[in-house]
């Protein structure tokens, strides 16, 4: 009859055979699965990456007045469309209105200049008498000589009121300039966003804002990618952004990549331009991102060193 010692010695020498053969079949099995592990799919890209972020306007103007004032009237609404040069609003202009009006007056006003020009006719036909009678010895010389100084100083009172007249046209244009600058005109197309002001409230220098002009016929796809990330991300790399507000997937080219990294996040900024002129996309929507870097599609024509070695392997 067996030692029960001998018989726990022979077990626990079956128990490390047993051991040591799994770790030989492992060392001899794990290159393998390691090769395996490492081929490449030649039909996708192996660096399309996905981001999270946002659509913006591709401009959002705080449309202020020119002037400091009291706002008369308010000409839009928030949601409605404008055109560049169409009035958003207008200050109170009773002031350089009377201005244009005297100053409109005063540049129609020739009396002056008529009187002048009346002047210098007939100094010009006085001389020319004098110097007939002259030639005929029937005038004296400084007769002559003071009919002449006399239509030289006609004709300088003639340029004076045609000067004259020149400078109120000029300072008629001036008071029509200040009348202008009373109305707040949109310097684009777009959309008012937001009022700050309404009729009857002062517009301060700490606030000279009226509105929130939106313009949305183009929109920015945004997007802050890591450094490590963005390397391979060039301008025209092709992407694909999906809109969650509109449910949709667009087909798109990066148009900007910050020439800087940020300190804080340690991200890039990339910026992709999305048509809105059928205004069916919103700004603010979440967005995703899967951007495909100009050497995936190098990658695409010719296998990586992982697929050659796996295949040397497999050889």
């Amino acid at each position: 009859m067996m030692n029960p010692m001998a018989k726990n010695m022979r077990s626990a020498s079956k128990s490390t055979t047993l051991v040591v053969g799994q770790v030989v079949f492992l060392l001899l099995v794990s290159p393998v699965l390691l090769a395996q592990n490492r081929r490449v799919p030649l039909g996708t890209p192996s660096t399309a990456t996905v981001h999270e972020g946002f659509t913006v306007p591709k401009y959002e103007i705080l449309v202020a007045a020119s002037e400091l004032g009291r706002l008369q009237t308010l000409d839009v609404e928030v949601g409605g469309e404008v055109k560049k040069g169409d009035r958003i609003g207008r200050l109170e202009d009773a002031v350089q209105a009377a201005s244009v009006r005297v100053a409109t007056a005063q540049a129609s006003m020739t009396g002056e200049w008529e009187a002048a020009k009346a002047e210098v006719k007939l100094s010009q036909l006085r001389v020319q008498k004098l110097r007939e009678l002259s030639a005929e010895r029937m005038a004296r010389p400084d007769e002559l000589a003071r009919a002449e100084a006399d239509l030289e100083i006609a004709l300088a009172r003639q340029k004076v009121t045609e000067e004259q007249i020149m400078l109120s046209k000029l300072d008629l244009e001036r008071h029509q300039m200040a009348l202008q600058r009373r109305q707040i005109l949109a310097p684009m197309n777009g959309v008012i966003a937001d009022v700050f002001h309404m009729p009857g409230e002062y517009i301060t220098p700490a606030n000279p804002a009226v509105a929130r002009l939106l313009v949305i016929d183009v929109l920015y796809a945004v997007f802050n990618v890591p450094v490590a990330e963005a390397r391979g991300v060039t301008v025209n790399s092709p992407a694909k952004v999906y809109l969650r507000g509109a449910q949709r997937t667009i087909d798109a080219r990066v148009t900007f990549v910050a020439p800087m990294i940020d300190g804080e996040s340690g991200t890039v900024e990339v910026r992709l331009e999305l048509d809105n002129r059928k205004r069916d996309l919103q700004s603010g929507d979440r967005c995703t991102l899967q951007v495909f870097p100009r050497q995936d599609q190098a990658g695409l024509r010719q296998p990586t060193r992982a697929v050659m070695n796996a295949r040397a392997s497999r050889q």
